[in-house]
């Protein structure tokens, strides 16, 4: 790239003369001038070959004659010459020459002010194209450079299964990256998970941050992870490669395979939406936790929720950038009018009609964010699972521990029961269930039990943040209690016992109790109990509720 020359610099000229008096007269002239510096003085005959290929460089160019030399007519676009002539150019002439010109007998000051002029008009000239030149190198660097991150995003993309028969997307990147992430992955057990995601900004940014997620994604998916042991993952590494100003928040869930449960977990996303076949909201999966990206491991919370969903029901997925969208008219799209599209189009076939609503809001006007949508209609997957080989030849076992106050305030107990013991070949298809079956009971026994939290405090504003502010400062005052696990598989029934037991106060249970808060919409707790009464067998109660047992039929899918 030609670097622009320095305004101290002389300029380097070249002259063509057609060797009369006045030319010579002329470049003495020129010569005096300290802003200049005369590089080569060339005769006009036959050279106007030579002049152009001058010109092609950006050189500053003069020719000197006494008449106008024929061969300026062939040079007259060229901004980079100066005509010094002692004869007077026609009208057309001057309309045509495109470089600057000094004609008839001029002063030797007069001469001097215009060369100046010319000069540093000729410099400024130069530094413009050689900005452009350095612009367009600049420019297709950053072409290669995106081409190769393209291949990249698309090869990690690669496995995301966008195709499933029963999804609808909308993927719209306000720049040529996208800073959303919507991830679609089958699971062995013929479960489907479903991730949408929105990092911090928009464009490669926060683009790059999808590249690891989205490979843990699919990693775990084919691994039958569940949904807490996944987003762990997440924030490990997220919190570990962003920058603090730089976070992401997200919905991940997944459906079961007989398309009756989802089990999902919220970190600042706007509430997808469940709604029935006739358009009408019947829950806001609100968000319960921070984003991903921003607390350490230690502090993250992993809880997930699990919602039975009726047949004919859908959930749309959506990023903030959808209820924030722009009309001409400077309004946001809003909550309320996304719900009245999904009231209005629910069924899969009217889906372009809610995109077309949505572009007509739009309508010139430029997006500002990323825009994702994604409806997933909750029904049985179809998806053929990996089944396991016969349970036969495998070992029944038993396994137990006592947790004292030390592993409670410094251990994510389930995550880690279900991370180390969903390798044994009868539990990893079912490491989902089983980790909802195990912190069902035993966060029951943690929080009631030992730390003595009611239910009910979240049914209060702000309820659910208030709620477990008290858990973790009741925690971390916990001086004694200890609460025992005990898992045991009976390999002839494939069954998996679960024993829960604390040392705590009495809880009183109540299945009418669980049965009436199951079926309100509104409530917000009891539902985890009335998913263990549905998915356990054997389920009861004893020593006034301080101990909790139960089986799993391994045999079931979903």
């Amino acid at each position: 790239m030609a670097s622009p020359a320095s305004e101290t610099t002389p300029l380097e000229l070249v002259i063509f003369h057609d060797d009369s008096r006045f030319a010579h007269d002329s470049i003495d002239l020129l010569a005096g001038f300290p802003f200049l510096t005369i590089k080569e003085s060339l005769g006009l005959p036959a050279t106007i070959a030579a002049t152009k290929n001058k010109l092609k460089k950006r050189r500053p160019t003069v020719i000197i004659g006494r008449e106008v030399p024929s061969q300026v007519k062939e040079l007259a676009t060229s901004s980079h010459l100066l005509l010094i002539t002692q004869a007077e150019l026609s009208e057309q002439m001057l309309n045509d020459w495109q470089g600057d010109v000094l004609m008839g007998d001029c002063s030797p000051a007069l001469i001097r002010k215009r060369l100046s002029l010319w000069c540093a008009s000729h410099r400024v000239e130069n530094q413009l194209a050689s900005f452009e030149e350095s612009l367009s190198w600049y420019m297709q660097r950053i072409e290669r450079e995106h081409e190769l991150i393209e291949h990249i995003f698309r090869n990690a993309m690669s496995r995301n299964y966008l195709d499933y028969p029963h999804i609808r997307t909308l993927l719209a990147p306000a720049e040529k990256f996208n800073g959303d992430l919507c991830l679609v992955a089958p699971s062995p057990t013929g479960s489907l998970y479903v991730m949408m995601a929105d990092f911090t900004g928009h464009g490669l940014a926060p683009a790059t941050g999808a590249l690891p997620v989205s490979q843990a994604f699919f990693a775990m998916s084919e691994r039958n992870v569940s949904i807490a042991e996944m987003v762990t993952e997440f924030n490990f590494r997220l919190s570990r490669l962003l920058p603090d100003n730089m976070f992401c928040a997200c919905f991940l869930m997944e459906l079961s395979a007989n398309g009756e449960r989802i089990t999902y977990w919220n970190g600042g996303m706007p509430p997808a939406l469940v709604f029935g076949s006739d358009g009408e909201i019947k829950h806001r999966l609100t968000a319960k936790h921070m984003a991903l990206g921003i607390v350490p491991t230690a502090d993250f919370e992993s809880d997930v929720t699990t919602l039975k969903v009726g047949s004919g029901d859908s959930i749309a997925l959506y990023t903030d950038g959808v209820i924030e969208l722009l009309s001409q008219q400077r309004e946001f799209l809003g909550l309320d009018a996304l719900e009245d599209l999904l009231r209005r189009y629910p069924e899969r076939k009217r889906f372009t009609d809610l995109l077309s609503e949505l572009e007509h809001f739009r309508g010139e006007e430029p997006l500002r964010d990323d825009l994702s949508l994604a409806i997933l209609e909750c029904r049985e997957t179809g998806l053929e699972p990996h089944r396991e080989e016969s349970n036969r030849d495998i070992f029944p076992f038993h396994f137990s521990t006592t947790l004292s106050r030390r592993e409670l305030q410094q251990t994510d107990v389930v995550s880690t029961l279900v991370s180390a013991l969903g390798r044994l070949p009868p539990l990893t298809a079912h490491r989902t269930t089983i980790y909802l079956l195990l912190a069902e009971v035993f966060n029951n026994a943690l929080e009631h039990g030992l730390l003595g939290l009611e239910s009910a405090i979240k049914a209060q504003d702000q309820g659910f943040e208030t709620y477990y502010e008290l858990r973790q400062e009741k925690l971390s005052q916990l001086e004694d209690g200890q609460i025992t696990i005990q898992l045991t598989y009976f390999s002839e029934a494939n069954q998996l016992q679960f024993e829960v037991e604390n040392n705590g106060a009495a809880w009183r249970f109540s299945s009418e109790a669980i049965d009436a808060e199951a079926t309100d919409d509104e409530q917000a707790y009891g539902r985890g109990l009335a998913l263990l009464m549905q998915l356990a067998d054997n389920l009861e109660w004893s020593s006034d509720g301080r101990k909790v047992r139960f089986r799993y039929d391994l045999s079931q899918l979903g």
